[in-house]
């Protein structure tokens, strides 16, 4: 059985598979307009010379080191385009940590004094601005393009070998998101009782012979493995790109790193611990920047110590027992927030409007501020500046056996902030669900785990202070 040839539209002068090359290409123009443009304004507003070939050379700079980074992480394909929250936290953090980049260039080179600071800063500004109202255009022209049918995408055929009742909704779920990735599904072959697997490639290879078809995607259920390779030997006879999407149960291991033992082949099911080289640059970064931190902010713990202080009756600090990499146990340093210093076999968390919470406590709270003795967590080893956020001891216990991953977490050093804490996972996690969320989040950092993205959550976690999900 066969599905509907689909509907012929007029088609956009461009394609799908064009527009990362075409948003590539206009950021970088649009970056070295802007840098002229801001140089330009700036120098005869001062009065002083354009002197366009430096401004130029800095934004060519600055593109290529942006676009890299921005491509590094696939985020100009058209699936990510589309993610307007996604492109605009990267626009961000990309844009700072490039700027952050330039900058040290231009002081290692010692040639920062030949640029204006207006000029510079009109530039930082400006940029990331121009960006975000490019890459929004593109997500309403894709979004545009993909739901009226619009962008020309491969033509392609869905071959679906499932015998299951689910085999109609495998085949759309399949087909919509091949849609969404810029090819075109011009037919769709289902295996059905009154049809021989045999008959069905045969008709599919008759339908694909002399087409216009460009490539060919195969759906199979885990109960036909054996026989796949037998059913899609004679599509192989055609000369185009064959892709086999496999069922929900054995995808993730497609995802899996394999490793070649002899004969033999090996999937890797998780991501071993930081290697040596990965240890040594998190943990130069973390010392430099939180013995920096420390040195810079003395004073303001001094005087958040006294308030806390004369605030209620206690100490400044609060200390609780954490579990850190492998589950080792460690003492967490915070500002003292509430009445109670539970460290026990049963802690309450914290919840909104929880009347143990002083005065004090409920700005510090708000702010993170109380969060900031943690520094001396990472300065001693025991810590990282990002990483996933440690919980209490007795928290670690209870859904350890409520969660089967949990454990996964402590493959790496807790931070003060984190991938799931950027996501707005702050504050109590009520239910098993709630810290499921929070844990698959965690989990998700391990595995992906780069510098550029520790720096990426440590300026995105200003933001999220700022907007102060669940803290309380």
């Amino acid at each position: 059985m066969q599905g509907g040839v689909a509907s012929s539209k007029p088609c956009w002068p461009i394609s799908y598979g064009s527009i990362e090359a075409i948003v590539c290409v206009l950021d970088i123009l649009l970056i070295i307009t802007v840098s002229v443009a801001t140089g330009a304004i700036y120098a005869l507003l001062h009065e002083r010379d354009v002197d366009l070939a430096r401004y130029v050379s800095t934004a060519i700079l600055a593109s290529a080191v942006f676009v890299l980074l921005f491509r590094r992480r696939c985020l100009y394909d058209p699936s990510s385009l589309v993610n307007w929250s996604l492109q605009a936290r990267n626009i961000a953090s990309l844009w700072i940590v490039t700027f952050l980049i330039l900058a040290g260039g231009a002081f290692a080179l010692k040639v920062g004094k030949d640029f204006s600071r207006g000029a510079v800063l009109s530039f930082a500004l400006a940029s990331p601005a121009v960006l975000l109202m490019h890459h929004a255009l593109w997500r309403a022209v894709i979004a545009a393009g993909l739901r009226r049918g619009r962008l020309r995408g491969r033509n392609s055929i869905l071959l679906c070998i499932h015998e299951s009742p689910e085999a109609a909704r495998i085949a759309q779920d399949h087909t919509r998101d091949l849609e969404f990735h810029g090819f075109r599904i011009d037919q769709v072959f289902h295996l059905s009782a009154g049809i021989s697997p045999k008959d069905l490639i045969d008709r599919v290879v008759a339908f694909a012979r002399g087409s216009e078809v460009d490539e060919i995607f195969v759906a199979a259920d885990l109960g036909r493995w054996r026989e796949i390779p037998d059913l899609i030997q004679r599509l192989c006879e055609l000369p185009l790109p064959l892709t086999l999407l496999p069922d929900e149960n054995t995808a993730p291991l497609f995802t899996m790193i394999s490793r070649q033992f002899g004969s033999s082949v090996g999937v890797e099911f998780h991501r071993p611990p930081l290697s040596v080289a990965e240890r040594f640059a998190k943990r130069l970064l973390d010392i430099l920047l939180s013995a920096g931190a420390i040195v810079v902010l003395i004073p303001m713990f001094l005087i958040i110590a006294i308030a806390i202080k004369f605030d209620s009756p206690g100490g400044a600090l609060f200390k609780q027992t954490r579990c850190g990499f492998n589950s080792r146990k460690f003492r967490i340093f915070k500002f003292r927030t509430m009445t109670d210093l539970d460290d026990g076999a049963t802690i309450k968390q914290a919840v909104r409007g929880d009347k143990r919470v002083t005065r004090i406590g409920t700005w510090l709270r708000k702010t993170s501020i109380d969060e900031l003795p943690q520094l001396f967590n990472v300065v001693s080893g025991e810590m990282s500046l990002v990483g996933p956020r440690p919980h209490a001891a007795a928290h670690d216990n209870y859904f350890a056996e409520q969660i089967s991953h949990y454990a996964f977490r402590h493959h790496m050093k807790p931070g003060i902030t984190g991938w799931a804490q950027i996501h707005g996972y702050r504050g109590e996690t009520p239910t098993v669900q709630s810290m499921q969320e929070r844990v698959d989040l965690d989990i998700w950092y391990v595995d992906n785990w780069s510098i550029t993205l520790d720096i990426q959550i440590f300026f995105l976690t200003a933001a999220e202070i700022v907007r102060g999900r669940n803290a309380y």
